[in-house]
């Protein structure tokens, strides 16, 4: 008879897996738009490098967290510094960079 964590795993492994199914039909069939994801909201509306960086960061630490999760479910395992350096880095430099690109531009003299 299987004990009640093995339960619950398969039961949140089988949610989790369940709502990135939802998520993928709903994103194929547009249902969830990402036209303009990556792309600046201001001026020509061309390419984003710090959108990138930043959803690619935002992966990258969820990748490790529930990697983390998924190696010991029994409790939360503790945010690395590195995670945070991380994702405070990157979210540092997106809004610096928003900041910047909103600053009216100064007479020259």
């Amino acid at each position: 008879m299987p004990d009640l964590t093995d339960v619950i795993t398969w039961e949140v492994g089988c949610f989790l897996l369940a709502m990135f199914g939802v998520v993928a039909v709903q994103l194929l069939t547009g249902h969830i738009s990402t036209r303009g994801l990556l792309m600046k909201k201001e001026g020509d509306r061309s390419f984003s490098p710090e959108r990138v960086q930043l959803l690619l960061a935002t992966l990258a630490a969820a990748y490790q967290y529930v990697s983390q999760v998924l190696k010991d479910p029994t409790h939360f395992p503790p945010v690395s510094q590195n995670m945070l350096l991380l994702y405070g880095g990157s979210h540092a430099f997106y809004l610096g960079r928003r900041f910047y690109l909103r600053r009216p531009a100064r007479k020259r003299a």
